[in-house]
């Protein structure tokens, strides 16, 4: 009896592997795809400030050597000679400079430009920290305690080490996301739905049997971007990558499942899609892929502990950067899986209701 479920499942697995591969354009994107964005945000994206527009007022004066020491110990500004003398905050309303400093005796008034605050707020806190440590060592040079920082991990602070990982993630939701949504509508605009509605193949089996091929090419994207990242970023997997494959395609199911609900739901592409975009994007900026998780609010932490790219961000970076055991891997799996079971029964429930 279980050979029955067994066939048909195979049988639709089969149909839909044999369509992806006649679409040679389609699968040259889908494995092109995470190549080109991991090139994108590893050599274009970069969070740490560098060249910071930097302006010392002529009113520092003598003091202006040690200033320039400090901003030169934080490799983050690039100083721009000014032939006038000016208040800080007239550098910046004038577009001449993001950071400037004053100087008022024995006081120095730094202005700093908000509008772009990702990049200026660290590189005026390292300023600020700069200065203090030069005036300290300066005062009491032979007294000052001298702090040393260990940073472990990504010890050059490099963001591509950062990124590379979670973008497997996003590379694998939105591919399988648009992929699942994209199935039942394209079967119902191109005419095979009514063929597979006059087979005695069940919700269940078309579920299995659709998405079991594109979990393969999920698994099939995450090996192009661990490669990509090891070769291009040097970016080490310190865990075991059968654990992230494994990861992969249970993180990919979920967005499948979830992509065939919503197929099943839209009854034209463009309502497919436009369903998959309103999922996705909040979970690239609520997963912590993009913004530091812990600075957001709680009730955007609390949206995003429920979404699955938020778990699967943090297993591919404790994998390549920690080492992450099985055991640390499955307890942020968890939630994915208990994502890909409810999703999975809403699919089959919305593929029912279509049946019908």
């Amino acid at each position: 009896m279980m050979r029955r479920p067994l066939r048909r499942i195979l049988a639709v697995a089969r149909t839909e592997t044999l369509r992806l591969l006649l679409d040679r354009s389609s699968m040259g994107l889908i494995l092109l795809v995470p190549a080109v964005q991991l090139i994108l945000f590893g050599f274009a994206v970069n969070l740490t400030p560098k060249n910071i527009t930097f302006a010392i007022s002529r009113s520092c004066g003598s003091q202006r050597d040690f200033i320039l020491a400090a901003a030169a110990a934080t490799r983050a500004f690039a100083v721009v000679t000014m032939d006038h003398d000016s208040s800080p905050s007239h550098f910046i309303s004038d577009g001449q400079a993001l950071v400037a400093i004053g100087c008022h005796g024995e006081t120095f008034s730094m202005a700093a430009d908000g509008s772009a605050p990702s990049a200026v707020r660290p590189a005026a806190a390292a300023l600020q920290v700069a200065l203090l440590s030069q005036l300290v060592s300066t005062s009491l040079p032979e007294t000052a305690p001298h702090i040393e920082v260990q940073w472990l991990y990504n010890p050059d602070g490099r963001t591509s080490w950062w990124l590379a990982p979670g973008l497997i993630g996003v590379v694998i939701m939105i591919s399988m996301l648009m992929l699942g949504a994209l199935t039942l509508v394209r079967d119902r605009e191109q005419g095979s739905w009514e063929g597979l509605l006059a087979t005695p193949v069940t919700a269940l089996d078309a579920l299995i049997g659709k998405l079991t091929p594109y979990v393969i090419l999920a698994m099939a994207q995450a090996a192009v971007v661990t490669v990509l990242a090891r070769w291009l970023f040097e970016v080490p997997m310190l865990g075991r990558a059968s654990v992230c494959v494994m990861a992969a395609g249970l993180f990919a199911i979920a967005h499948l499942a979830l992509g065939f609900a919503l197929s099943a739901i839209a009854q034209t592409q463009i309502q497919a899609v436009q369903a998959a975009v309103f999922f996705y994007l909040p979970s690239m900026l609520l997963s912590g892929f993009m913004f530091p998780f812990e600075g957001m609010p709680r009730w955007a932490q609390l949206i995003g502990e429920g979404l699955p790219l938020t778990h699967f961000v943090r297993v591919t970076r404790n994998l390549f950067l920690k080492g992450a055991t099985a055991a640390a891997v499955s307890a942020e799996m968890w939630p994915v899986a208990l994502f890909a079971l409810g999703a999975s029964m809403f699919a089959v429930i919305a593929y029912r209701r279509r049946l019908t």
